[in-house]
């Protein structure tokens, strides 16, 4: 029988996968998270194990900057079977992780609270400006710590991800 082009497969991770642990051309395994059926009774059972390639990875290098993570899955195996995938990864569950230095971060905070406490002084002459300028200048501090830092891309551990067949699979019927 025939898994048909076009079914949607739906995989959850077997393990954290991020852009500064991998690689691309590393692979990882997924498991299938519902049955899918095709044509004469055949069908792909849930927790059949598939083999994602990672062909693109970017981690951000501030705020703004989007994440690339690209996946192909390359084989689906069940029933002591391995079943080449011709398909395109429509979805996949990336979280935006916080990569590099807190003592960086916090060295912009301090920096910002000192700034904000000498300003706070000169223009003001009092205790209260100058809590107030070292308030104002750790909250500077925490945005630029914020815009500049780096963050990764994870997969997390049981991280959804979906899928399309572009060609039909032919599946043997397990007896």
């Amino acid at each position: 029988g025939t898994i048909a082009t076009g079914s949607e497969i739906s995989l959850y991770s077997g393990q954290r996968v991020c852009t500064n642990t991998y690689a691309v051309g590393d692979r990882f395994t997924a498991s299938v998270a519902e049955s899918v059926q095709g044509s004469n009774g055949v069908s792909i059972p849930a927790g059949a194990t598939a083999v994602i390639e990672l062909t693109s990875l970017k981690r951000s290098e501030n705020a703004n900057d989007n994440i690339q993570m690209e996946f192909a899955v390359r084989s689906i195996a069940f029933n002591g079977k391995t079943y080449p995938v011709n398909s395109t990864v429509t979805t996949a569950q990336v979280e935006k992780v916080r990569n590099g230095d807190a003592s960086n971060d916090a060295k912009k905070v301090a920096t910002g609270a000192v700034v904000g406490a000498v300003l706070g002084q000169i223009f003001g002459h009092h205790t209260k400006s100058t809590v107030i300028g070292a308030a104002g200048g750790a909250a500077a501090g925490a945005i630029v710590a914020g815009a500049t830092g780096k963050y990764d891309g994870c997969v997390p551990n049981g991280g959804r991800i979906s899928l399309k067949l572009n060609q039909a699979m032919v599946v043997q019927q397990s007896v």
